[in-house]
């Protein structure tokens, strides 16, 4: 018997361009939901979202990430973005992982339903300078103590995405790394 979940996570692909068919505001909800629903350490549930369908404000965020490669590809003609946003103080420790978590909890829920997506990593660990997180954040209104965890645009895929994976045999270990 086949699993759905099982074969979202195995058929979900990155596609970077997309029809511009718009995507109905109840997909959106779930997907949102979806990424409510994630695992987060002791519940913390760190994370917020901003979605953007606004053309000016997606091309805005395009200039930003023009130095990013694969950054702007899609943006503009993706039907909405999901920006996914986490507060460090409700676990300094934990909210890279949990707003990570919110964000495949998202992409799996969009292949789902038939969308596509693909994730867009700009958290910078080491806060350099003017960075595209912090520019963002600036373009967006986030507050300053916010972290950018990622980008995910979202919309009817302009084409099917394949790709393998590794063996299992060179991914997995038993008991001692090295051991088969």
């Amino acid at each position: 018997m086949e699993n759905p979940v099982l074969n979202a996570i195995r058929e979900r692909r990155s596609t970077v361009r997309f029809k511009s068919a718009p995507v109905d505001e109840e997909k959106i909800q779930k997907i949102l939901e979806a990424g409510r629903w994630a695992p987060s350490y002791l519940n913390s549930q760190p994370w917020e979202f901003l979605i953007l369908t606004d053309p000016e404000v997606k091309r805005q965020l395009c200039q930003i990430g023009v130095k990013i490669t694969l950054f702007s590809e899609g943006i503009e003609t993706a039907s909405a973005v999901i920006v996914i946003v986490v507060d460090p103080r409700k676990d300094p420790s934990h909210y890279i992982e949990d707003g990570s978590a919110a964000t495949q909890n998202m992409a799996l829920a969009a292949h789902s339903l038939g969308l596509a997506t693909y994730w867009i990593g700009i958290l910078d660990l080491q806060k350099r300078g003017k960075t595209t997180e912090e520019a963002v954040k600036e373009l967006l209104g986030i507050p300053k103590v916010f972290r950018v965890i990622a980008l995910l645009p979202i919309g009817v895929p302009a084409y099917e995405e394949h790709s393998d994976r590794k063996k299992m045999s060179d991914i997995v270990h038993r008991d001692k790394y090295g051991e088969v």
